[in-house]
């Protein structure tokens, strides 16, 4: 990936058709601004480039604020979304709902870069639905969901880290090995594990690492819906939300930056385990020093559908990128119920079919 933007001031630029004045919205197939209402297009990409920032206070502390987007709070499940301060009205991308408030709160922190969308609503609805119709134990009223008016696009902000690494490690791992032994004249197999004492230096660098910033996405939903194509990143514009919505961040950069620090130490432990072909820890000590921390606030793009079984939301996502789908789905308990009967026909019949040929049922 082409290194990461600094500062980019871009101007507030009006949505509306200069030819008709209707709303424009931004083409995923042309990757400009079009018009809904007479079709004209309107290419606005200066092709800024894109680099990361040296996470310092400095630079921290006077981030551009995001003053062209205003926060809206959706009354039914609490969302907070960033529209553009032009646009009137809007449904929850999370719930549907259509009861969302503009709030006085800031919008923060301005996006320093954004992953345009690259597959289009129908596309990712293709791709949901084939999902959908491979679960098994999803019920039908589910699979025949009105996909189309519960489809809403939606910007993830994402806080992207990268950092130099080198760790000093010291402790005391174990290895399993399985061993036999005769005993009266008869074989056993038995584990024992056997600990050792390591230490060591690692140097590692890691590279653009998203953490979330929202909190309406789980972490564990968000990392399966990686990776993002770095390669198609832009610097921020305006222009790029027109029509779209972005999730309203509430964990700030700090807060953040401890979670990739934590992913790092997860990493360098397996890392650790690998090199002495260790499997059990009885003790580890790891000391980290970071240098060339660097950082970008980023907007990725997802597609979200909600459905509402039995008074339970559900959200189900798909990668603007690459179509990926992710979620969590209601499960029929009629369907279960049929799948375990027909399970323990099937054997009750394998074992009475057994005792019929004068076998012993296993």
């Amino acid at each position: 990936m082409d290194d990461f933007l600094n500062e980019h001031e871009v101007s507030t630029k009006s949505t509306r058709c200069k030819n008709c004045g209707g709303e424009m919205k931004y083409d995923i197939e042309s990757t400009d601004l079009k018009c809904e209402r007479c079709g004209s297009t309107f290419d606005f990409d200066e092709g800024a480039s894109v680099q990361r920032r040296a996470m310092t206070q400095d630079i921290m502390k006077n981030h551009a604020q995001w003053t062209e987007g205003a926060v809206f709070r959706c009354s039914s499940c609490g969302a907070k979304t960033v529209l553009d301060r032009k646009v009137m009205s809007k449904c929850c991308a999370f719930c549907g709902s259509a009861h969302i408030m503009s709030t006085e709160e800031l919008p923060g922190v301005k996006p320093d870069s954004v992953i345009p969308f690259h597959i289009t609503k129908e596309t990712a609805r293709q791709r949901f639905t084939k999902w959908l119709k491979s679960k098994w134990f999803a019920p039908r009223s589910v699979k025949k969901m009105e996909k189309d008016e519960q489809f809403n696009q939606l910007y993830s902000s994402s806080w992207s880290f990268s950092s130099n690494t080198f760790t000093s490690y010291q402790g005391v791992l174990g290895r399993t090995e399985t061993r036999t032994r005769t005993v009266n004249g008869r074989t056993q197999t038995y584990t024992t594990t056997r600990y050792f004492r390591v230490n060591g230096d690692i140097q590692k660098n890691y590279r653009d690492y998203f953490v979330q910033s929202g909190d309406r996405i789980s972490a564990n939903t968000f990392n399966k819906l990686k990776p993002f194509n770095l390669s198609f990143i832009k610097a921020y514009r305006q222009e790029y939300l027109a029509g779209i919505v972005a999730e309203h961040y509430s964990r700030n950069i700090e807060v953040c930056f401890n979670d990739f620090a934590s992913f790092i130490k997860r990493d360098l432990r397996n890392q650790v385990m690998r090199r002495h072909h260790a499997d059990v820890i009885q003790s580890l000590t790891l000391n980290t020093n970071y240098t060339d921390k660097a950082f970008n606030y980023v907007l990725l793009p997802i597609y979200i559908a909600n459905y509402t079984f039995k008074k339970k939301l559900y959200n189900f996502y798909v990668n603007g990128v690459n179509g990926k789908v992710v979620g969590k789905y209601p499960k029929s308990i009629f369907k279960i119920l049929f799948t375990v009967f027909m399970i323990a026909g099937v054997i009750g019949g394998a074992c009475l079919l057994m005792y019929i040929l004068g076998g012993e049922p296993g």
